[in-house]
């Protein structure tokens, strides 16, 4: 149990982090105060310069590092974190986890501050559209009395991709392996299998960090306080060697997301693996891509430039795997269902920051985007890589491609997505080095 009658030292870690993709932490009931949206974002009053302006609440940090650090641990030994996020969980106050962020017997040694603008110029938050078809339990599309599929359209407020927030972190009492953990959970952004925020599985909250500093303040005997730079390198593979020391070598038996499913098992060249994996894609548009944004003539991300929604590429796979009449089982563990956990496969905008056009993709534009396959088997990611694999695909509606029912000609929105890079959380590549 973490003791602070006794200041022994305290570590702060600065950092920024930067939105590849919209953020959208709701604002609850007292943002009428700045919005007239219906789904607005939270944001805080400046009162120098007088506005209200978006910024990412402490809080929401801090859980996602707590759940992330006890993924990571529980990955390696079930036993050696709990789990304190969810239905019916609660902190259990003995383990590593809990003396670090706290728990219902002791105070957390980390306090996660607000973060706040880094860049106040451009477009901060903006209004867009979220189109889903309406299914019902056995995923067949509901339609309406004139025989319509029926459509469920909301507009939500999120923070603009590109902006960019300042983060500190103290951390006050804690050891090396303590510190170590939670930049080694700041780096999961980096990795993309971390995302903050709602919406994750349509394309919000994938972010980079760039860390800046982390300083340990100590006291001598003579009650002086010195303060010296840590390398933060150094500190998290003190953290991994506290992994490795635990690792019991064996998986979970569960697909659940507090643990990276199937860490210990080989890669095996030329074959599709169970697990945890990130896959970096290209996306090229073989025409002109045009999507209707809430004011504009394409949906946008950041600066204003057109973007293709993670939701609509997601959207797409789903009404492909639907209409192969694959069990709704099946469907609802990789999307999810209101009825069932959140879905496994989080995609993420499709975007390119060296547009120039704002009313348009312009055709033959190459775009990144990421793919998350969230504690999923062979057979499932096998799924979605024979669409990606089958060739060029429309990846919107028949109004937005302008597509020739009777020619099978479009005019627009027609990509090619192909796989560029992957990464398999494996326990070997993971304590490579160590």
């Amino acid at each position: 149990m973490p003791d602070f009658d006794i200041f022994t030292n305290r570590c702060t870690i600065t950092a920024s982090i930067e939105l590849e993709t919209p953020l959208r932490i709701g604002g609850g009931q007292n943002a009428a105060a700045y919005s007239i949206s219906a789904a607005p974002v939270i944001q805080t009053f400046n009162a120098k310069t007088k506005i209200y302006e978006p910024y990412i609440p402490g809080s929401s940090l801090k859980g996602v590092l707590r759940s992330t650090v006890e993924r990571i641990i529980r990955t390696f030994n079930e036993k050696e974190s709990c789990i304190s996020i969810g239905a019916g969980q609660k902190p259990c106050g003995d383990c590593i986890s809990c003396a670090i962020f706290g728990s219902m017997d002791a105070g957390a040694k980390v306090r996660v501050r607000d973060a706040h603008l880094l860049n106040k110029s451009g477009i901060l938050v903006k209004e867009q559209p979220h189109c889903a078809t309406l299914y019902d339990r056995d995923l067949n599309p509901i339609k309406d009395y004139k025989n319509r599929v029926k459509t469920s359209l909301r507009m939500e407020e999120t923070v603009a991709s590109g902006v960019c927030f300042n983060i500190q972190i103290d951390i006050d009492n804690a050891k090396d392996i303590e510190i170590g953990l939670v930049l080694l959970a700041l780096d999961e952004f980096n990795k993309k299998r971390i995302q903050l925020g709602g919406g994750a599985s349509r394309g919000n909250g994938f972010a980079d960090i760039n860390l800046k500093s982390v300083t340990k303040k100590l006291i001598s005997d003579s009650l002086k306080i010195s303060e010296v730079h840590q390398d933060s390198a150094e500190l998290m593979k003190d953290a991994k060697k506290y992994l490795k020391s635990i690792d019991s070598g064996k998986d979970s038996t569960r697909r659940d997301f507090d643990v990276y499913f199937n860490a210990h098992a080989p890669i095996i060249e030329g074959q599709i693996p169970d697990g945890h994996i990130v896959t970096r894609l290209k996306v090229t548009t073989l025409k002109d891509f045009i999507m209707p944004g809430a004011e504009e003539a394409t949906v946008t991300g950041g600066g204003g430039l057109p973007v293709i929604p993670g939701s609509t590429i997601k959207g797409f796979f789903r009404h492909t795997l639907i209409a192969k009449e694959l069990k709704a089982d099946t469907i609802k563990e990789i999307f999810g269902f209101t009825d069932n956990h959140r879905g496994r496969l989080l995609v993420s905008d499709a975007y390119s920051d060296d547009l120039e056009e704002y009313d348009r993709i312009p055709k033959d534009s190459e775009l990144k985007m990421w793919m998350v396959f969230d504690n999923m088997t062979k057979e499932e990611i096998g799924l979605i890589s024979d669409i990606i694999k089958n060739g060029n695909n429309i990846v919107t509606g028949r109004t937005s491609s302008k597509l020739n029912t009777k020619t099978g000609e479009v005019l627009a929105n027609l990509v090619k997505i192909e796989f560029e890079k992957l990464e398999i959380f494996r326990i070997s590549s993971y304590l490579a080095g160590i």
